[in-house]
């Protein structure tokens, strides 16, 4: 059964001590053959925070959960909405994402986990192109180009450039949806820009 998982980036970023993301260090301790789901490529110095997606049994998840900087969203069905959880469930994410600098003010009853984890890594992905952390930074699915700072945009449009992505097409009316699905849906990059987790996308989106 596939989980979905927050997880703290820790480390100095040197060559004793580099950059890693606490439960991926964990699981390639004890389980090494285990194989992701998901991970994304991050700024670790404004992003610490990142999602990562296992097939873990239930001994291995209850372990995993032991540690400090770990939270996990319900498992089963992607499509299962916010609103079928429990109050204390439901609570629980809220309070976690908000605490770590995520909006949450747009989810409602019928926004499914698949949505709010694609908000998750997309955010997650864009903060950390504009090498501005996300509580700062403010960014959510409806903000517009116009309004990400120009420092930011200059830096987003850097990466996507170096990625050969195409950016001619963005104007200053264009969301930050706008921007991703674009990115997601068309370009060949997509993989390398959200890792070998196209099954997450693959709905409507």
């Amino acid at each position: 059964m596939k989980r979905y998982y927050i997880t703290r980036v820790l480390g100095e970023g040197t060559i004793a001590n580099p950059y890693y993301a606490e439960l991926r260090r964990y699981i390639e301790t004890h389980w090494p053959d285990e194989p992701h789901f998901l991970k994304q490529a991050i700024h670790p110095n404004v992003i610490m925070w990142s999602v990562l997606a296992y097939d873990l049994s239930d001994a291995a998840h209850t372990d995993v959960m032991t540690l400090t900087g770990i939270f996990s969203f319900p498992s089963g069905s992607l499509d299962t909405t916010v609103g079928s959880l429990t109050l204390e469930r439901r609570q629980a994410i809220r309070t976690k994402l908000e605490n770590i600098g995520f909006e949450f003010s747009w989810v409602t009853s019928d926004t499914t986990i698949r949505e709010v984890l694609k908000y998750l890594i997309r955010s997650i992905q864009l903060a950390s192109w504009a090498e501005v952390p996300i509580s700062a930074a403010n960014f959510n699915l409806n903000t517009t180009v116009a309004d990400i700072p120009a420092a930011a945009r200059q830096r987003i449009a850097g990466h996507m450039q170096d990625l050969g992505i195409d950016t001619s097409w963005i104007t200053g009316s264009h969301t930050v949806s706008d921007v991703v699905h674009k990115i997601q849906r068309h370009s060949d990059n997509s993989m390398r820009l959200f890792g070998n987790a196209q099954w997450l996308f693959q709905d409507t989106d």
